[in-house]
């Protein structure tokens, strides 16, 4: 062996820990980028942009936007667009939700974290609120990651009789994402803020009880609910889900986990019929059902609560004192959410994959829970207007208060449709723009004009006008 070769021996078996420590971390790197588009963590967004070559921020690209940006809007001229396409409610405002950044031509500091409008793009009505008031560091000591205020976002809200906001928060780059929820006046001021990991949409009941999907995480879960079967989590921990009842004070009455309902329910199947055993239940959403529904189903009493399960593409009628489980219903649906009891009984959906007529499986589903049926409200041609609805997840639906019309929010693409129950034609398109120009100077750029952006849309939901005068005074 020649001296040269001795030497290049000998570097490498010196430098042997640093190539091992360097082939570690870029397996590391990997095996995340995997579990981060299986599993959606972070930064799991950015993965989907690279994946689909999402290219179109040019020069922005290299700039970590707000969460809920989706795209630069080059095809519009200005913020919120609409489209009026046939009869709307006539004595109807649109609560529309926002979030940090949303509307800054607005709400100027922080964005608007919700705002009442009419469906001429008029708003009548904002609330903006510094996500440090509600996040200071204290409040986010127990996550993980980045865990800033500015990684929070608004995922969904809904309002008290007072005009008070309840809203729910989600992060990204922390663990875990669910964050908290919590009160806002409708003059803007927060009445109190809850780090509990509550997540989704919360629900406001007609005597101001608050129902908030709930979570927390289990590193030591080895089996499937009550059974013998190990768990297959190649993350090591599992997200334990389930419904939170919450005063409207913001004091917890008591918190019902779809695991321990499954157990004392023996209703082992709805946890190992899942796709992924590290998030087996994934509550979305919960609603009381109403006499009109509990007429229908034996059993079941008004006042119970309907919940969402989307790992299972379930729905599950949990006792209101007991937290069993009454009723299950699963079968045409797949990663639902936002199930809305109309007053029939009947049940409103957003079924994002289960639909095999429309063009991306997304479809807004009635269903007869006591016949076990259902049937395809939105969209039943692709050709339609807002046929292309296309939501693989999240998503919401909101139903007017006389049962005709419904507000469906296609979130991932940032745009609200106003749809006629009974023809199942839409009547109104709202699309979700914002300038991003206030934000990019705040992070060194210097942009030259504006800078529109489509921005996800969170929620929309019906205002009756004489509501909307009763609380602002008019």
């Amino acid at each position: 062996m020649s001296k040269a070769s001795r030497k290049t021996g000998s570097t490498l078996v010196r430098h042997l820990p640093e190539i091992a420590f360097v082939c570690g971390v870029s397996l590391l790197a990997f095996v995340w980028g995997v579990a981060a588009m299986e599993y959606r963590i972070f930064p799991h967004k950015q993965l989907v942009w690279i994946k689909a070559g999402f290219d179109a921020l040019g020069e922005l690209e290299d700039q970590e936007l707000p969460y809920t940006v989706v795209r630069l809007a080059t095809e519009e001229s200005d913020v919120d667009s609409t489209s009026t396409l046939g009869p709307v409610p006539d004595d109807q405002l649109i609560l529309m939700t926002g979030g940090f950044h949303h509307r800054r031509d607005l709400c100027p500091t922080f964005g608007c974290l919700a705002y009442v409008m009419d469906h001429e793009g008029t708003v009548f009505h904002t609330w903006e609120v510094d996500p440090e008031a509600l996040f200071p560091p204290e409040r986010l000591a127990d996550f993980s990651g980045k865990a800033q205020a500015e990684n929070v976002y608004v995922q969904g809200l809904d309002m008290t009789d007072q005009g008070d906001l309840i809203v729910t928060f989600q992060a990204r780059n922390m663990y875990p994402y669910h964050v908290g929820i919590a009160r806002v006046s409708w003059e803007g001021a927060v009445d109190w803020v809850r780090p509990d990991h509550s997540h989704h949409w919360p629900t406001v009941t007609d005597d101001g009880t608050i129902l908030a999907p709930a979570a927390t995480v289990e590193t030591a879960t080895k089996f499937v609910a009550a059974t013998q079967v190990r768990t297959d989590c190649k993350l090591g921990s599992v997200f334990q889900e389930g419904v939170s009842i919450i005063s409207p004070d913001g004091n917890e009455a008591t918190t019902y986990f779809l695991d321990d309902s499954v157990r004392a329910s023996d209703m082992q199947g709805l946890a190992y019929a899942v796709r992924n055993d590290c998030d087996p239940y994934h509550v979305n959403a919960a609603v009381e059902v109403t006499p009109a529904l509990a007429k229908t189903l034996d059993d079941v009493n008004a006042g119970d609560l309907l919940v969402s399960l989307r790992s299972s593409s379930s729905l599950v009628i949990l006792d209101r004192d007991t937290g069993v489980i009454k009723y299950h219903y699963f079968g045409p649906m797949v990663a639902q959410h936002s199930p809305r009891v109309l007053a029939d009984g009947t049940v409103l959906v957003f079924d994002n994959q289960g639909g095999q007529a429309t063009s991306s499986g997304t479809r807004i589903l009635r269903v007869n829970l006591a016949k076990r049926t259902a049937r395809t409200i939105f969209p039943t041609s692709p050709e339609q207007a807002g046929g292309d609805l296309d939501a693989d997840v999240s998503g919401a639906v909101r139903e007017s208060p006389d049962g005709r019309h419904m507000l469906i929010s296609e979130t991932i693409n940032g745009r609200v449709i106003e749809v006629d129950i009974t023809t199942g034609e839409a009547v109104w398109i709202f699309n979700a723009v914002s300038d991003l120009a206030p934000y990019l100077e705040e992070q060194g750029e210097d942009p030259d004009g504006p800078v529109l952006a489509r921005l996800q849309t969170h929620g929309a939901d019906y205002l009756p006008k004489a509501d909307f005068e009763r609380l602002s005074g008019s």
